[in-house]
């Protein structure tokens, strides 16, 4: 599963995989029934990149446009030797409208990571990239690569790239930044933060982008402090420190941006995620009996997703309110033997993600309704009265036995209330993160991986 999204009125459902015998990897989409959740039509191949050529590895995200009238499916080939990014328009069909276009850079691919795309209604094409350098004194390995700065370019819709946007101001380093198509502007919100190394967020960046010539059309920055803080309690009781140790001014370095929604009065409510992946390299021993003892390699990528701040910014720039909706979600995968040792070698956050679109059940989905904002993400029952930060949370890593919650927020206000919707015990646990709103309606999977036999797949769909 890589999808499940709308293009006009029609639902679909997507999925890829990996065919050895071609050396094709291949993109289907199936059409499901609104009503029901039932397919509505067979599999068909929407698009396929060849990967004959030793090193290949072909990552890709198809998204909607603004007004949800065409699909955009976006992909890179890792394996080569520069970035080189294909862009494809489909039409509600699913049929490539023109002809692709390329966008390249003069970066080596390990030290360029795409972290936003927006494709504008004029045709062009933003790219938001972070940049790496390796440390010096340091072999040249990707555990040694450091974050230096953003590269914000709009390119036109024949790959050539028409402006380049400045990124650090002030003296000040920017840390995470999301890009967004909102009436007709795109908005650009970063955290920034006041020392090089990046290592906390002092405050936040937010401007207003002409998509046809890439004009900065204003820019508001505001510091933040971190005097919101909350106590994190495992499934089994046992204490989890709720900060890392180099959080102890600003806010954590890992808060990435999520969603960002206009209010009646022309303001911007911002939402993020206190959001890390990691993969680690693990080794079990386990008795074989006779004193023998059997050694067992294993790579495991885990994602931790935990609070969501929320905040407010007016039309004139100031921000009215901060509120932080404290959760702490852990999930985790084993992706298959290693050979290697070591642990906690950390991965970017890229716009192409993982090829696997985890993390399935934690993180959130969003439903806009009127002057409210509707969250919905899954959580431990114990946690149900807690919506403002200061008390002891239980962090949930066993989805099955989790609820789907409801949050409500209050879009002028910044007010919330909560609710839990349903019960995850007896179906395929719900992944809120994938949802996608329809006519007023929010539309949600739900999957359940048996570890031996075929996976069982659940649609849902919420009215508020």
């Amino acid at each position: 599963m890589e999808n499940f999204l709308f293009v006009e009125d029609k639902m679909y459902l997507f999925a890829s995989d990996l065919d050895k015998k071609t050396k094709t990897q291949n993109l289907y989409a199936a059409e499901l029934d609104k009503g029901t959740g039932d397919l509505k039509s067979d599999w068909k191949q929407v698009y396929s990149w060849d990967v004959s050529e030793k090193g290949s590895d072909v990552q890709f995200r198809i998204s909607p446009n603004a007004d949800t009238s065409r699909l955009i499916l976006t992909s890179t080939n890792t394996g080569k030797s520069e970035n080189r990014y294909e862009i494809v328009v489909l039409d509600a069909a699913l049929r490539p409208m023109g002809k692709p276009f390329s966008i390249t850079n003069e970066f080596e691919p390990k030290t360029f990571q795409v972290e936003d795309f927006v494709y504008t209604p004029t045709g062009n094409a933003i790219l938001v990239g972070r940049t790496y350098d390796y440390e010096e004194g340091k072999k040249k390995k990707e555990k040694n690569l450091v974050f230096q700065n953003y590269n914000i370019r709009v390119y036109n819709s024949q790959g050539k790239m028409i402006k380049q946007l400045v990124t650090d101001i002030d003296g000040k380093f920017l840390v995470h930044g999301k890009m967004i198509l909102l009436k007709n502007q795109v908005v650009l919100a970063a955290f920034y933060s006041n020392e090089r190394k990046k290592k906390e967020i002092n405050g936040l960046l937010v401007e207003r982008i002409d998509p046809a010539t890439g004009e900065v059309i204003n820019s508001t920055k505001k510091e933040l402090n971190n005097s919101l803080i909350s106590e994190v309690e495992d499934d089994d009781g046992k204490d989890q420190k709720k900060r890392d140790s180099d959080d102890a001014e600003g806010f954590s370095s890992d808060l990435v941006f999520r969603n960002f929604y206009s209010t009646p009065d022309n303001g911007l409510v911002i939402l993020a995620e206190k959001f890390k992946s990691i993969i680690e390299a693990n080794t079990s021993t386990i008795p074989t009996g006779n004193g023998g003892y059997s050694t067992n390699n294993y790579v495991m990528e885990r994602y931790e997703s935990q609070d969501i701040y929320m905040s407010k910014i007016s039309a004139n720039g100031n921000i009215e309110w901060l509120d932080v909706l404290p959760k702490s979600q852990y999930e985790s995968i084993i992706l298959g033997s290693s050979l290697y040792g070591g642990i906690g070698l950390n991965m970017f956050t890229s716009y192409f993600g993982g090829q696997m679109n985890r993390p399935f059940y934690s993180g959130f989905g969003c439903l806009p309704e009127n002057n409210v904002l509707n969250i919905f993400f899954n959580d431990d029952e114990r946690n149900a009265d807690i919506i403002s930060s200061g008390k002891k949370i239980k962090r949930v890593s066993k989805f099955s036995k989790t609820d789907c919650f409801q949050v409500r927020l209050d879009l002028l206000t910044g007010k919330l209330t909560r609710k839990a919707l349903f019960s995850n015990n007896d179906i395929p646990p719900a992944m809120p993160r994938l949802g996608v709103v329809f006519d007023k309606a929010f539309y949600m999977t739900g999957k359940k991986d048996p570890g031996m036999g075929k996976p069982k797949l659940a649609i849902g769909k919420i009215s508020t």
